[in-house]
């Protein structure tokens, strides 16, 4: 009995670590990470996953994040999960870094309960095996669908796909959001002040099949890029609308976002938006609200994971909006 509550204890501390896909946590484990062949550098590599179903009655969220870095020529590895089923946010076991046995950042190493075949060219193939859930997904070609960064340091994009995922049995049709990183002279080891400031990012989509991305950051870049001698940092707002794969709206800053409601998390200094309004001249008004939330939160920040939904409406007429939010305070 006393074993199986132990165990119990250590599954339930996995499931509150909580990793964001360019943020990683202070500390590595107790034992060195492999050694990077070649010489050193400072580099972070991700490639974030996000499945999103096609019913949004019985909407369903899949994340997998597959981060990897080196620094002073060792490799390290991190896995994140999170999935939005049956109206229920879940972290998955296994969120926490992991021996990276390769010694190219380029190819993702399986973590414990993850691995990840494939290209953008081939379409990919993800299985993650642990706790509650089997989830198996297969996606098409990736398509591009925009990129936010294009610097020589720092690249960051999105694509997407049709893809099915097999989940406890059943099969689920959607599509598969690819979003590959590449910084390099970012330590993904470590905790910068100062890279997001009321971040938000949604990856929607809608019934006659608009892919939506946007992004929103009031933090400094110049300072930031000062303070920890960083030639780039993430751009602060931008994204796309596309309708059949030709863009029918690009965001320009500044994004004309209108936060409706928010929160108080219980004992923390900053509140968390709710609601949205979004502006599109050519398309009309978004309304968009959070169906439920996942978070790591603490008293001065946190990261937040929602479902969200709504409809988009130009005079009598709506269609309807669903897909993935995200939150730093």
């Amino acid at each position: 009995m006393i074993l199986k509550n132990m165990i119990k204890g250590c599954l339930l501390a996995l499931l509150l670590i909580v990793a964001c896909p360019h943020v990683a946590p202070n500390a590595f484990a107790d034992s060195d990470p492999p050694t990077l062949k070649g010489e050193g550098e400072t580099s972070y590599h991700s490639d974030r996953f996000i499945f999103r179903g096609s019913d949004v009655d019985n909407f369903l969220l899949i994340i997998l994040t597959f981060g990897r870095g080196s620094k002073e020529s060792r490799l390290w590895g991190e896995f994140f999960g999170a999935v939005f089923y049956k109206n229920r946010w879940s972290f998955l076991e296994g969120n926490d870094k992991y021996f990276y046995r390769g010694n190219d950042l380029e190819e993702i190493q399986p973590s414990y309960f993850a691995k990840v075949e494939g290209s953008p060219v081939s379409g990919f193939k993800l299985q993650y095996d642990g706790g509650d859930f089997t989830i198996n997904i297969s996606s098409g070609q990736i398509s591009p669908l925009y990129a936010s960064d294009k610097g020589t340091n720092l690249k960051r994009s999105v694509g997407f796909s049709e893809a099915v995922v097999t989940l406890k049995g059943t099969e689920y049709w959607g599509e598969l959001l690819h979003e590959p990183l590449v910084w390099k002279g970012f330590n993904g080891l470590k905790r910068y002040k100062g890279l997001y400031k009321e971040y938000q990012g949604f990856y929607m989509t809608t019934v006659k099949g608009r892919q939506i991305y946007f992004h929103q950051n009031k933090a400094d870049r110049g300072q930031f890029k000062k303070e920890y001698n960083l030639s780039e940092t993430l751009q602060n707002e931008g994204g796309v609308i596309l309708s059949g794969n030709k863009i029918t709206h690009a965001f320009k800053a500044p994004i004309p976002l209108t936060t409706l409601k928010r929160v108080t998390p219980p004992f923390a200094f900053y509140t968390v938006p709710q609601r949205w309004r979004v502006e599109v001249p050519t398309l009309g008004t978004f309304f968009v609200w959070s169906r439920l939330k996942i978070s790591k939160h603490w008293i001065f920040g946190g990261y937040y994971l929602m479902a969200v939904e709504g409809v988009m409406k130009d005079g009598p007429e709506e269609e309807r909006i669903w897909g993935f939010a995200e939150y730093f305070p």
